[in-house]
C-alpha cells in the first residue's frame, strides 16, 4: 500500500494506492495518527480511494477507526471513491451510510461542513 498526503483548502487529502485489507489496515491508522500528531490542528481528512485496487473488512474497519480518531477532536472524515468495485463494497457493507462518500476530491472539498451529530445519520448524497 502507498500513502501520500497533501493539504488542500484546509483539508488533509490522503491518497491510498494498492490494497487496504487486514494486513495493511494498521498502516493506515498509524499513518493518520502520525499526521494528526504532527499537525494538531488537523481535524479534517479526505481519504482518496480512487486508486485503491482491493479492500476487505479489515480495511473498512480501519476507515471506521480513522473516523473515530478524528471525531474525538470533532474532526471530519470524507471518502472519495468513484463508481466501481470499491464503491460497491462501501455501499454493500453499509459503510457508505456511516461515512460521506464523494465521487471526486473537488466534490468532497466543496460540500458543506457537517457536525458529528448530523454525520451520524448517513452519507452526504
Amino acid at each position: 500500500m502507498f500513502l501520500a498526503s497533501h493539504w488542500e483548502n484546509g483539508w488533509a487529502v490522503t491518497e491510498i494506492k494498492g490494497a487496504l485489507d487486514t494486513t495493511t489496515a494498521r498502516e493506515l491508522c498509524d499513518y493518520v495518527a502520525a499526521v494528526t500528531a504532527k499537525h494538531r490542528h488537523l481535524l479534517n481528512l479526505i481519504v482518496d480511494l480512487s486508486e485503491l485496487t482491493w479492500a476487505d473488512t479489515g480495511g473498512l474497519a480501519a476507515l471506521m477507526s480513522v473516523r473515530a480518531m478524528l471525531e474525538e477532536d470533532e474532526g471530519e472524515l470524507r471518502l472519495v471513491c468513484p463508481e466501481g468495485r470499491v464503491e460497491r463494497l462501501l455501499r454493500d457493507s453499509g459503510l457508505a451510510h456511516a461515512l460521506p462518500v464523494y465521487p471526486s476530491i473537488e466534490a468532497a472539498l466543496t460540500a458543506p461542513r457537517t457536525t458529528v451529530a448530523n454525520r451520524m445519520g448517513g452519507a452526504v448524497p
